[in-house]
């Protein structure tokens, strides 16, 4: 099996979302330092590329070091996903990973709303998907519950797939493994995540429902049954198969910079280890 840490993993780091540290590193750290943990391939998140910049760099970059790329976006229509889906045809990524947006907090009726119309725009995005013999990644991105993603599959089509994210299901009250049953059969990639219980970090904001949240953690530090899961995906997918490491580490208020950032880091290159030695993803 194949091994990528998404970028996100870095988040911290890169400064894109809840936190801008002192000094933001960019992409090229990020795919160096990927490298230098070992990484079989690149998993872009959106906000860490630049399409009018990068492209071309990345692309010799990872064709000179033997990485295979999978790039990020968001939406689901054609306007949205036209310059990503060039993108990946030139990076030579074979998915296109993407969400839809919104909360699950919104209630099952609006996410369901949401994934219909998502599927219509989709229907279009899948004539542009082959054009670029790309295939679209729809993650449940705690926008959308399992019977919603149901319905975006309702749309039979090669270029048309899942972005499986362990953790994510298991924010929004749902069994992850239920969930890779269900899905298995059009899951393209993955966001391998482990969860712990809010109360493990208690100054950060958790995820999922008010009363009955969780945190993000090191893979091997929470309660998610990744062995499981990732049996499921070797079964399914073959040795072939390319498994993304999500590592959110929680944005800790209590930590000092230097120390956050050592807690961020630590937390990957931990997940690496466990990924490769204790789930055997090599």
């Amino acid at each position: 099996m194949k091994l990528a840490i998404d970028s996100f993993s870095h988040h911290l780091h890169l400064g894109k979302h809840w936190f801008r540290p002192t000094r933001p590193r960019d992409l090229r750290w990020y795919c160096e330092t990927s490298r230098a943990l070992g990484a079989d391939g690149l998993h872009i998140d959106p906000a860490h590329v630049d399409l009018s910049r990068d492209v071309d760099w990345l692309a010799e970059y990872t064709g000179r070091h033997g990485l295979y790329v999978e790039l990020g976006a968001w939406g689901t229509s054609p306007e949205q996903l036209a310059a990503p889906l060039a993108a990946a045809e030139r990076l030579g990524s074979r998915v296109l990973r993407t969400f839809i947006g919104g909360s699950c907090a919104d209630g099952p009726n609006a996410t369901a709303e949401r994934a219909r119309a998502a599927r219509d725009d989709l229907a279009r995005s899948v004539e542009l998907a082959e054009r670029h013999n790309v295939c679209i990644a729809v993650e449940n991105h705690g926008d959308v519950f399992l019977p919603d993603m149901l319905t975006l599959l309702e749309l039979d089509s090669l270029h048309l797939g899942v972005c499986y994210d362990s953790g994510n299901f298991a924010a929004v009250g749902e069994d992850p493994v239920e969930a890779l049953e269900a899905l298995l059969g059009r899951v393209v990639c993955t966001h391998l995540k482990d969860a712990c219980p809010a109360d493990r970090f208690p100054d950060a904001n958790a995820f999922g429902p008010p009363g009955a949240g969780l945190h993000f953690c090191a893979l091997g530090d929470g309660e998610l049954p990744l062995a499981r899961v990732v049996k499921m995906l070797r079964r399914a997918k073959g040795d072939d198969a390319h498994i993304t490491l999500e590592v959110h580490s929680p944005y800790r208020r209590s930590l000092p910079e230097d120390e956050l950032l050592a807690f961020e880091a630590d937390n990957v290159a931990r997940s690496v280890t466990y990924a490769r030695e204790v789930l055997g993803v090599c």
